[in-house]
């Protein structure tokens, strides 16, 4: 096992509760199981390998809030490192880095946000050179930390301007699906109208629980309905997740599986022929199976979840061979191995199914951020950018779905548990904080040529949900700032 061990000078940068959310990841960006804790006046990092990597971290930085920042590459050493200095080196490391991609691609940098970056590299450059003052370094770290986050973000939203009008040029009106996952109910008509004018597509949930609730008996109206429409309406249609592989997926009757997994994967099966058997060649696209990657469901291994998306692949493909056929996967960042004793990350999941040649579409990536458990920290909006280089590598399609909180305070009806993370000043989360973020990485998802299906990942927080406050409807089912935002993107630049 591997130690690492940093100095800070105020505790109060990493919010109760973030050294559980503290990891270390290798050179592929895997996370290793993590312990993080304090000794004394320093904090002790611990990891299931001795290797060199990159220390995550939940800081908070001024004027910005809470975001998860990410040191540069380090190696053991006795002599404790200072976190606010390896965290303003490894920010500004990765923005040089993405800065240079997008200049080998030929996209210009305003030269007002050059001035800010290099000004952010002197606060660091300060730093670095008085650890032998470890108060006024941490001082010039932070200055640099402040300055270098918003910096990256005005550089993202540019370049992604540039690679959206550069799409443009090609084709004004880009063929990049953007919609919304609808609940298993029956929407309001109000919110079905505005759903026509903001979307080209709906992924309409086949929701196991409501379709089966009593084994053996299926009731389909909901879906027929939410189907029947999304053809009047004239929205392309995503249907699924067929599997979704949680608790929130599956009927209550199925815990008496447990344990016996050649049952259970013929019932599971049973359930995907008879939804594909139903809806085959009314549908645009099969996604297949979700939370492949976390899921804890009835106790599976990670071999036996592989193995029966593999055989729904195939039952898809027999009885619907035209359909594309998806799978996705949540947390992409992974972070969560830092907590647990898994052995694969979601790309080796993928890289798992491509490799076994089962005729995949393509593959989802799902980040609900900001909340936790269960979803993403806060991040730079450039690490979604690496994220989908590193998604690339098969050549295939991607679809991204999204969410983000529009407030902070207890929703009765999101799933129990799980807390938004602080964000800005206030440390509260806002319907104008939720569309900002929403503008900012929009965008960037549509100048991306490999993302085909953009998916806002919760229509409505009036109708029980998953995460807090992360609908496009409120609690009354009024529009948020975001669906305008989608709207506006739609007749601009969608077919």
């Amino acid at each position: 096992m591997g130690e690492m061990r940093f100095r800070l000078q105020n505790r109060n940068r990493i919010a109760e509760g973030g050294l559980r959310r503290i990891y270390v990841a290798g050179a592929e960006e895997v996370p290793w199981q993590t312990h993080a804790s304090w000794d004394g006046d320093e904090l002790v990092v611990r990891r299931s390998a001795d290797e060199s990597g990159n220390v995550t971290v939940p800081w908070q930085v001024d004027g910005y809030g809470e975001c998860l920042l990410t040191t540069a590459t380090l190696m053991e050493r006795d002599r404790p490192y200072q976190l606010d200095v390896e965290l303003a080196r490894g920010l500004i490391q990765r923005i040089r880095n993405r800065l240079f991609v997008w200049e080998w691609l030929h996209f210009d940098c305003p030269e007002e946000l050059r001035e800010n970056l290099q000004q952010a590299t002197r606060e660091f450059s300060l730093a670095a050179t008085t650890q032998n003052l470890p108060a006024e370094s941490a001082v010039a770290a932070n200055r640099a930390l402040a300055l270098a986050l918003p910096t990256a973000e005005a550089m993202v939203n540019n370049f992604a301007q540039q690679a959206l009008a550069a799409r443009q040029q090609e084709q004004p009106k880009i063929s990049t699906l953007v919609g919304v996952s609808l609940n298993s109910e029956v929407p309001e008509v109000d919110v079905l109208r505005q759903l026509v004018d903001a979307c080209n597509i709906v992924e309409i949930p086949i929701a196991w629980r409501a379709i089966e609730a009593d084994e053996g008996s299926r009731d389909w109206t909901h879906t027929d309905q939410q189907l029947a429409w999304c053809q009047k309406g004239g929205l392309k249609v995503a249907a699924g997740p067929l599997l979704r592989l949680d608790d929130f997926g599956i009927p209550d009757w199925m815990v008496l599986w447990e344990g016996d997994f050649e049952n259970l994967a013929r019932v599971m099966l049973d359930h995907v022929r008879a939804v594909v058997t139903r809806y085959a060649g009314r549908v645009h696209l099969w996604h297949v199976a979700s939370r492949v990657n976390t899921s804890k469901l009835l106790s599976l291994e990670e071999e036996q979840r592989l193995y029966l998306v593999a055989q729904a692949l195939e039952v898809v493909r027999q009885i619907d061979p035209r359909t594309p056929t998806i799978v996705s996967f949540d947390q992409p960042w992974a972070e969560y191995l830092g907590r647990q004793d898994e052995d694969l990350a979601p790309i080796h999941y993928a890289d798992a199914l491509v490799r076994a040649n089962l005729g995949l579409s393509g593959f989802g990536i799902e980040i609900n951020l900001g909340c936790q458990p269960g979803g993403s920290g806060r991040r730079p909006s450039f690490e979604i950018g690496r994220l989908l280089d590193q998604w690339s590598v098969w050549g295939l399609p991607l679809m991204v779905s999204l969410s983000t909180a529009s407030g902070s305070q207890d929703d009765p009806k999101a799933k129990s548990g799980i807390r938004v993370d602080p964000i800005g000043l206030d440390g509260r989360a806002s319907p104008e904080s939720q569309c900002n973020w929403a503008a900012s990485v929009l965008p960037l998802l549509l100048g991306r040529n490999n993302v085909q299906i953009v998916l806002w990942n919760q229509l409505t927080d009036a109708a029980p949900h998953e995460f807090p406050h992360a609908g496009l409807f409120d609690e009354h089912n009024y529009p948020k700032p975001v669906v305008g935002l989608i709207r506006d993107l739609r007749k601009s630049c969608l077919m």
